[in-house]
């Protein structure tokens, strides 16, 4: 799940819907409250999901 929200947060910060570094602490805070002790693994999962999904921008076509 969190890679599914990186990717998705990611399609969001290319299409300039979000700020990469507003989608980064948002992410990284529900990685850290939902399996504390395992950052470096939330870290590496984050930025590969951000990373795919900044090739994909997310049109959002109505859905605002």
């Amino acid at each position: 799940k969190l890679n599914r929200a990186a990717y998705t947060a990611g399609g969001l910060v290319a299409a300039g819907h979000l700020a990469e570094a507003e989608a980064l602490r948002a992410l990284e805070d529900a990685a850290e409250l939902a399996r504390p002790g395992q950052e470096g693994r939330c870290r590496a999962i984050i930025r590969g999901g951000l990373s795919a999904g900044l090739a994909r921008p997310l049109a959002l076509r109505g859905r605002v």
